[in-house]
């Protein structure tokens, strides 16, 4: 088990706290006769802190998670043998589809990731909603069937809603401009009014079914073009924003899905449907233009690199380090002698030499890093440069994942390698 630190406890009371919040608000909104949420938010709060956190981590978050989980469903729902029953199922489902996620596509492409953390939720959320419906039933003596099949779309839903936006907040892709706010200000403002304004009306209002189905697709492309014009994480904010206003209308049972004749129930069923499909789109617009940094970024590598960069390869198992032969800078050339991990550190602090170890480990487990970390290099004789690591990739071989890592000299370096030393 990973040790934790000041900031990664301050992390996992986070996820602590969101989890009992949306899950609050799930059983608020549940089924009393069946005893299932509508939706069950907690699912992709849970599935997102297994993908953020290390793998060294994951008992440790699985247990503040159990321990919230049962406090909260002794707190508002279940007895203790229950909940204690329910929180186990549960929280082995959201850690089974990070663990698909991880095993499965580590190292691959996001589309991929994408598409193994869809077809692990709706998977593992069957096997959990046998279990869940068939201790309920068991021990409560409610119908069976329909506790499973609540169970699934309850945990569906909540995974794809909430994961799609908290992984979208979470992932940067990009520094704000003025035209980019502007335009997602503009696009976001427009996306609210639009979903107020279908989702506000009555039953049976003055629009007819149809154009208010037809109605219900302005919204959803806006959705669409918030992520294209402003970046991922004001396109998951406005999500959240959408998702608020359509969860609470269907709950007041307003809006264009509240169909006469349909049985109870079915209105919220495909309100949700309709959330989840409008995050799928988000997510692959999210892999879309993911592709089209990372393109563009390795466009600019390809352009040739300046005085101070240098890109090696990385064996985990072994510790061996390679340096690109085809990159003749003078700091390559500083680092060609260094040839295991172990020289490395040497070279570094320990809170530097602890921060890398993490960004490979996180590699391992997710396939690539492209946020930039800066730390110190003391070259001999006694140079001590900045550097910046500005992206890690892990590519899989026939030996295993290989971490492939590109650096940079800070042109703000107090000594640089390519002036005499105490000029």
């Amino acid at each position: 088990m990973s040790y934790l630190s000041g900031r990664s406890l301050l992390a996992l009371l986070f996820w602590c706290a969101l989890y009992f919040l949306t899950g609050y608000i799930s059983l608020y909104m549940d089924a009393p006769v069946s005893r299932v949420a509508v939706v069950w938010f907690p699912a992709g709060v849970a599935v997102s802190a297994f993908l953020i956190f290390g793998r060294g981590y994951w008992p440790m978050l699985f247990l503040a998670l159990f321990l919230t989980r049962v406090l909260l469903d002794v707190a508002l729902r279940h007895t203790l043998e229950t909940s204690l029953a329910l929180s186990a199922i549960s929280l082995a489902n959201d850690l089974a589809v990070a663990w698909c996620v991880r095993y499965f596509a580590a190292a691959r492409d996001q589309l991929r990731r994408v598409g193994v953390w869809l077809l692990a939720t709706l998977g593992t959320s069957v096997i959990s909603g046998v279990l869940g419906g068939g201790w309920l039933a068991l021990r409560h003596e409610i119908d069976f069937v329909q506790t499973v099949w609540m169970w699934w779309a309850s945990n569906v839903v909540g995974t794809i809603l909430l994961t799609t936006i908290l992984m979208g907040l979470l992932w940067r892709s990009g520094p704000f401009n003025v035209r980019r706010l502007l335009s997602g200000g503009v696009l976001w403002l427009l996306l609210c009014l639009s979903a107020w304004y279908v989702f506000h009306q009555p039953v049976g209002g003055t629009h007819g079914t149809a154009l208010q189905f037809a109605l219900a697709c302005l919204p959803v492309m806006l959705m669409i073009a918030i992520p294209v014009m402003s970046g991922n994480r004001f396109g998951a904010f406005a999500f959240l924003c959408f998702s608020i206003i359509v969860i609470y209308y269907s709950w007041q049972r307003y809006g264009p899905f509240f169909i006469p004749g349909l049985r109870d129930g079915e209105p919220l069923l495909l309100a949700q449907c309709y959330l989840s499909a409008t995050a799928l789109l988000l997510s692959f617009v999210y892999v879309q233009k993911r592709a089209a940094v990372t393109a563009s970024e390795a466009e600019e590598r390809m352009a040739g690199f300046g005085q101070g960069k240098a890109a090696y390869h990385l064996e985990p198992q072994s510790g061996r380090l390679t340096w690109d032969e085809n990159i003749h800078t003078p700091l390559s050339q500083q680092l060609a002698a260094i040839s295991n991990v172990e020289q490395l550190f040497a070279l570094l602090s320990a809170e530097d030499s602890s921060a890398m170890q993490q960004r490979w480990q996180q590699v391992l487990q997710q396939g690539g890093n492209s946020e930039t970390f800066r730390f110190h290099l003391a070259l001999p004789p006694s140079n001590r440069i900045a550097v910046s690591e500005n992206r890690l990739l892990g590519l899989r071989g026939p030996a295993g994942v290989v971490i492939v890592g590109y650096w940079s000299e800070e042109p703000h370096s107090k000594v640089s390698i390519h002036s005499p030393q105490g000029a």
